[in-house]
């Protein structure tokens, strides 16, 4: 590349060259042709120079601009180029700029819902006390079922649903479920805007998720947020409530209501957020699509979820070094209730069970859910592996000592199925 020489480089050999003239005389005309060969001489030595000089390495921000853009799914693998650098082949060729088309498929089904119970002041017998709750719900049917956490229902017997468009509904309870927080209630509407249960992927840490619902009944409001969590479990919770947690602002008002991808797919309902001492932490708790599409449909055709039961009690294996030691995986017996499906069919205490219907059971929770997806008088076929020694599985020195059963219980129905009854 061709470098221009600096003009006051030029400007200084003029002036040597005009002070040389006055200092030796010459005439004009002499002075012209010395000074043009002078300069073309100094031109010529400067562009030589400045081919000669190496050009500096590139740095990181040269390199990133020179690479090239990534290949879309399905093309042919980028190598690197001379830079070294591999471009990252994941990421999309154009930015989500908006996500109000995914919003707005969603947002009409989303609702205000307030609930209240009022009761006769004992004193006076006249003036009325009045507790209440105020929080969201989802559309999930278009004749007006419409889908909420129980908690904001639950004991009280005013509930009233404001739709997106102002308009409102009494509405009566038809059925929950505690063990998730569930519960729907029905209004006296048809041809409602809802949204399907089961139409969304299961979601992944790093996922971009938006909640719909009216907080601090301010009027419905969206917040946006990713995936921070799956699977997990609030101290005290029930086994079945394994949450999706986000980091999507969620305050009071927002229980109940909808949880979408920026397609706008329902892929969960808010349930709750953890406060620390100084209030909200960026940790919000919502029930996944797929436990939803599990419960839901229970919920609106009984009322209430009946859940498979084997009357067991267990442990993660990873409580039982010894046997962890020997095993691969599995979920550990630690109690059997009598004359529960569990003890008519002989699983003792201390049996691992490793798979169950053929799936490999890795947890405690996971068993315990996937017994609890089978309606009771579903027979289920359990892998079990015991010690022939009943008093400790400990005692077993290599897997070879271990017996391998099957076992094909009924299960039952839980003593306690934990539900309210409709009203």
């Amino acid at each position: 590349m061709t470098r221009r020489v600096p003009f006051f480089l030029l400007c200084i050999c003029a002036g040597i060259l005009v002070g040389g003239w006055l200092s030796s005389g010459k005439s004009l005309p002499e002075l012209r042709q010395s000074l043009s060969a002078t300069t073309s001489k100094f031109y010529s030595d400067h562009v030589k120079a400045a081919a000669s000089v190496t050009p500096p390495a590139k740095t990181v921000v040269d390199k990133l601009n020179n690479t090239p853009p990534p290949q879309a799914a399905g093309s042919t693998p980028v190598s690197p180029d001379d830079t070294g650098i591999l471009p990252y082949s994941g990421m999309p060729t154009t930015g989500v700029i908006s996500y109000h088309e995914g919003i707005m498929k969603v947002a009409p089904s989303v609702v205000s819902l307030y609930a209240s119970s009022s009761t006769l002041d004992q004193n006076s017998q006249e003036a009325e006390r009045t507790a209440g709750s105020q929080g969201s719900g989802v559309i999930v049917d278009a004749d007006g079922v419409v889908l909420t956490n129980l908690h904001l229902v639950e004991g009280l017997d005013r509930i009233t649903v404001v739709l997106s468009d102002g308009r409102r509904y009494p509405a009566i309870l038809i059925g929950s479920d505690r063990e998730t927080d569930l519960a729907v209630v029905r209004i006296a509407a048809t041809n409602l805007p809802f949204v399907a249960l089961d139409d969304a992927p299961p979601l992944r840490v790093g996922d971009v998720v938006l909640a719909i619902g009216n907080p601090f009944g301010v009027g419905q409001t969206v917040t946006q947020g990713i995936v921070s969590a799956t699977r997990r479990r609030i101290a005290g919770g029930s086994v079945w409530q394994h949450f999706v947690q986000i980091d999507a602002a969620i305050n009071p008002g927002n229980s109940g209501g909808a949880l979408i991808n920026p397609y706008g797919q329902l892929v969960g309902v808010n349930t709750a957020v953890f406060r620390g001492d100084s209030g909200a932490v960026g940790i919000g708790f919502s029930i996944p699509a797929d436990l939803l599409a599990q419960v839901v449909p229970q919920i609106i055709e009984y009322g209430s979820v009946a859940r498979g039961w084997l009357g067991i009690g267990v442990e993660d294996l990873s409580m039982f070094p010894a046997l962890a030691s020997k095993i691969e995986r599995g979920a550990v017996v630690i109690g059997v209730l009598d004359d529960s499906p569990a003890s008519r069919v002989g699983l003792h205490p201390l049996d691992v069970v490793t798979a169950i219907n053929g799936v490999p059971i890795s947890s405690a929770t996971q068993l315990l859910l996937a017994i609890s997806r089978e309606p009771p008088g579903t027979p289920v076929v359990l892998t079990v592996l015991r010690n022939p020694d009943e008093d400790s599985m400990g005692n077993a020195t290599d897997k070879g000592d271990l017996e391998n059963l099957e076992m094909t219980p009924e299960l039952g129905t839980r003593p306690d199925l934990g539900t309210s009854k409709p009203r």
